[in-house]
């Protein structure tokens, strides 16, 4: 069968909003119009797409399904309409990067330099996201590459090693008697006064449910939005933090402060970079995942 654009952008403007009458306004149709093509939708399937209830719509089995066969198919097309659109104007193209906010702070500040000067004709558009929301975008295919925190939930995906990411203690010297370098367990830490990043920070929260597991909840006597900002609290003695071990190479510079590795297997924590599948990567995609992985070098 022959599928009409305009319906499959309607149809995921409508399980966006889990809506019709919300997805037609998103679609610039009429109520009834937007309903009449649904339902041609669903009839030429043979199957119903949505299930219809008093507070909106939800998608089917096969409804999901065609939502993720439709987002796929428009990307594709949005991806040839810019790269048809470049190569009209200056053979432009755009690279579409996930990454969490570990890696968005510490790590891709060079490697992203040494690409767009390396690729003059290539944009890359960034957007951050926690570890746990790149994964379901990178398969629904709404970005070309996403870098997150490895975990076992990411069948479906291909994914390569990017950087070590260990979290470490950080405390104002002598807050915390250990020797340099040593290691400490964080169940150790519990009675501390802590200085945490913002609430819903998905690093924040990780270190927050380890807490739980001991039955405990972080003291926490201020909230941050940077590990900057926190160490600057930490070096003034104010409490004690879990911060990314990259975020200590320029705070160290400015402040004097204490750092341990944690000998919790979570802590030990790797950055991967992934997409759906290496080999269907554009070519300036391609390009990028290289660079990344370590695998380019640019003069």
């Amino acid at each position: 069968m022959r599928y009409d654009l305009l319906d499959l952008r309607l149809f995921l403007h409508v399980v966006e909003a889990r809506s019709i009458t919300l997805g037609a306004e998103r679609s610039h149709l009429a109520l009834p119009s937007a309903s009449a093509r649904i339902k041609a939708l669903e009839d030429s399937l043979g199957t119903p797409l949505l299930v219809r209830h008093a507070r909106g719509v939800r998608p089917t089995p096969a409804g999901l399904t065609l939502e993720r066969h439709a987002r796929a198919i428009l990307l594709r097309l949005d991806e040839m309409a810019q790269d048809l659109a470049g190569a009209v104007a200056s053979s432009r193209t755009r690279v579409r990067l996930l990454a969490n906010g570990a890696a968005l702070m510490e790590h891709l500040d060079e490697p992203l330099a040494v690409f767009l000067q390396a690729q003059p004709r290539v944009d890359v558009e960034v957007e951050e996201l926690p570890s746990s929301r790149i994964v379901p975008a990178l398969r629904e295919g709404r970005a070309d590459l996403g870098l997150f925190v490895a975990a076992p939930e990411v069948e479906g995906l291909h994914v390569r090693p990017f950087r070590a990411d260990p979290l470490v203690l950080v405390a104002a010297p002598g807050r915390v008697p250990l020797a340099t370098g040593e290691a400490i367990e964080f169940a150790r830490l519990l009675e501390q006064p802590f200085v945490g990043l913002s609430r819903g920070n998905a690093l924040q929260l990780h270190v927050e449910a380890q807490a739980a597991q001991w039955g405990r909840e972080l003291a926490i006597r201020i909230r941050v939005p940077s590990p900057a900002q926190a160490c600057a609290l930490v070096a003034r003695d104010l409490g004690v933090a879990i911060l990314p071990a990259a975020s200590l190479v320029q705070a160290e510079k400015r402040w004097v402060l204490a750092s341990h590795p944690l000998s919790d297997a979570w802590a030990r924590r790797e950055l991967v970079v992934g997409c759906r599948d290496f080999a269907e990567l554009s070519p300036a995609a391609t390009a990028l995942l290289a660079v990344l992985v370590g695998e380019a070098r640019y003069a």
